[in-house]
Formats: C-alpha cells, sequence, structure tokens
C-alpha cells in the first residue's frame, strides 16, 4: 500500500470514528441529563418540573424524528401551564387548586386549570411515556432513575 494511500485511508478512518450517529448524540444527551432529570422527579416541589423544560427542549432538539412529535406534546402543555402561572404571577410551588391564592381572580384560575388539565391530559401522559419507552428501548436507559 502506498504512503498516501495508507494516509487517505487513515484520515477516512479518523473522520468516521469522530462522527456519531443523530441516536447516539441524543442518548448521550439522555445520559447526561439523567442526574438532573432524577431529582426533579424525585422533589417534592411541584414547581420543580418546570426546571425540566430547558432539558426536555434540548432532548427534543437531539430527538431522533419518530419520538420528536411526543418530546413536543410533552413540552408544550408545561409551556403553556408555566406561562398561565406567570401570567398570573402565581407560584407553581405553591399553587394549589384546592386553595388558590386569595388574589387570583376567577378567569386567572380558569387558565391555570385549563393549561393544568393539558397537562395532565391522556395525550401529554401518553407521550411522556412514548419518549421515557424511547430512551428505554433505543438508548437501554430511563430518563431518570
Amino acid at each position: 500500500m502506498t504512503r498516501a494511500l495508507l494516509v487517505a485511508l487513515l484520515a477516512t478512518l479518523a473522520l468516521t470514528g469522530c462522527s456519531s450517529s443523530p441516536q447516539e448524540e441524543y442518548c448521550d444527551a439522555v445520559t447526561e441529563h439523567q442526574p438532573e432529570l432524577t431529582d426533579i422527579a424525585a422533589s417534592d416541589d411541584t414547581g420543580a418540573l418546570f426546571d425540566a423544560l430547558d432539558t426536555y427542549d434540548d432532548l427534543r432538539d437531539k430527538a431522533p424524528r419518530d419520538i420528536v412529535d411526543d418530546w413536543d406534546a410533552v413540552i408544550e402543555p408545561l409551556r403553556e401551564l408555566q406561562q398561565a402561572l406567570a401570567d398570573n404571577d402565581v407560584d407553581a410551588s405553591s399553587y394549589s387548586s384546592d386553595d388558590p391564592p386569595a388574589d387570583l381572580d376567577a378567569t386567572g384560575r380558569a387558565e391555570i386549570e385549563a393549561a393544568a388539565r393539558k397537562v395532565g391530559s391522556e395525550r401529554t401522559v401518553t407521550a411522556m411515556a412514548a419518549v421515557e419507552q424511547h430512551a428505554l428501548d433505543v438508548c437501554g436507559t430511563p430518563l431518570s432513575r
């Protein structure tokens, strides 16, 4: 084998070895974010779920095409609830539908409750189960432990 051919072959192998598939990048991101998502899942703070949104965005951005719609179905309702709480100056960590803040008007309460129903909807719950199962099946690890 000529020296030039050997150098070209080694360069090609080096480039191939450095690249990773989108699936590998996604699985690396799942593994990277797992400790943070584990802490959030274990938290007693109801507002902690919103701390996961940037992580969820990162996972959606790196997700294989077949799971992106499910990530969107998880993230969008959470963002809507986060916005409804912010629009009504309500702290997610202390909000209770059974005992809403005294200064929350009926319209604000209705907005928050509607957004909360979307988060708890069958579509959102099913989508979350799908992204969790995908992480197990494709990456061999759960989103959180």
